[in-house]
């Protein structure tokens, strides 16, 4: 029989915090985005949109907004028509504005000054024999 503190050590990895597979965890931060294993680990996540088929493809664009905003990313997407393509920009936590330290203005997306060119959210949707859509996202 085990005891109750083994039931609580149980699933951890000895320091008391769970190991899963979330976006945030303990041995990333999802917000350091521009980061390559960062982007590639979060891509894996926005890829699996296109794991299910979906009605009208603005749900999954919309399902997708609310996950990604709980590590404080945001666009602005519709997709519309039987099939197609459109890339957006993303912005980090609604974008910086206000003044730099040498006095000029600031007014961009949170993440343009850390890598150039900034992050955009590519979505591609086709309509399937069923009436379904496939949709399929990718941060680049």
């Amino acid at each position: 029989m085990k005891t109750f503190k083994q039931h609580i050590v149980e699933g951890v990895d000895g320091v008391g915090v769970e190991t899963g597979n979330s976006i945030e965890d303990s041995n990333i931060g999802a917000h350091n985005i521009t980061e390559k294993d960062v982007l590639q680990k979060v891509n894996a996540f926005v890829g699996s949109i296109a794991n299910q088929e979906y009605i009208a493809p603005q749900a999954a664009v919309e399902a997708l907004k609310n996950k990604l905003a709980t590590i404080g990313l945001s666009f602005d997407a519709s997709l519309e028509g039987e099939k197609g393509s459109t890339t957006v920009e993303v912005k980090q936590h609604g974008g910086r504005f206000g003044k730099d330290t040498d006095g000029s203005d600031i007014d961009d997306d949170g993440i343009s000054h850390k890598k150039e060119g900034g992050l955009k959210i590519e979505f591609k949707h086709e309509t399937l024999q069923n009436g379904a859509t496939k949709v399929y996202a990718k941060l680049i």
